[in-house]
């Protein structure tokens, strides 16, 4: 993986005369849509590195990064609902639905502020883990889709010249996976990734 980061972005920072650089630390919460499991309860890391320059009004950033998402729920409803393996689960079960990605978002960036950006762009996340469990206990899972795209949107707020907070919204444009009934409703095609994450970013 260490191979991946450097090849990934040693031709940028031959560029660093012209281009500024860091890290990204933060908090991922996350759901994922059409599951019958409602609210941002999957929490996870979100860690990587970014470049990027300002081109006349706006800036564009490119970052690689890691970063978890999935479904995570402990209800006491009493209502069933359809697992992902086709056997009705009960609510009142844990669960938990991990998944793993490595990404490479894209975004552009506009000062709204002296000190707030507004961004917007794309990322592409590839899957290298997922995971699905009941009550603790690992269930067969229906696959996942290897390439995700999202849409993300967020605001940027600089601190001081080194340290920027980024508040960051993502939902997936094409459905992660279909319904395990495999039923399609009007604009509803399947489950989708629907995320904030918190970020803290730092300039060398």
């Amino acid at each position: 993986m260490k191979y991946f980061f450097l090849i990934f972005f040693f031709p940028l920072l031959l560029l660093s005369q012209k281009f500024e650089s860091g890290f990204i630390i933060g908090l991922s919460t996350t759901q994922v849509s059409n599951d019958n499991y409602s609210g941002f309860n999957k929490f996870g890391p979100r860690v990587g590195l970014f470049i990027n320059r300002k081109l006349k009004w706006y800036n564009i950033q490119l970052e690689l990064h890691y970063l978890t998402k999935g479904s995570k729920q402990n209800s006491n409803n009493s209502i069933k609902n359809q697992s992902t393996n086709n056997n009705y689960l009960n609510l009142n079960d844990s669960y938990n639905f991990n998944l793993n990605y490595v990404g490479i978002p894209l975004l552009f960036s506009l000062n709204i502020h002296e000190k707030i950006k507004l961004e917007l762009g794309n990322a592409t996340n590839i899957l290298i883990k997922q995971k699905e469990e009941v009550d603790f206990y690992e269930i067969i899972s229906r696959e996942v889709n290897r390439i995700e795209s999202a849409i993300l949107i967020g605001i940027i707020y600089e601190i001081n010249e080194n340290y920027h907070i980024n508040i960051r919204g993502s939902n997936s444009i094409f459905p992660i996976r279909k319904h395990s009934s495999g039923e399609v409703y009007g604009l509803n095609k399947g489950q989708y990734n629907t995320g904030l994450s918190f970020n803290l970013l730092y300039k060398f």
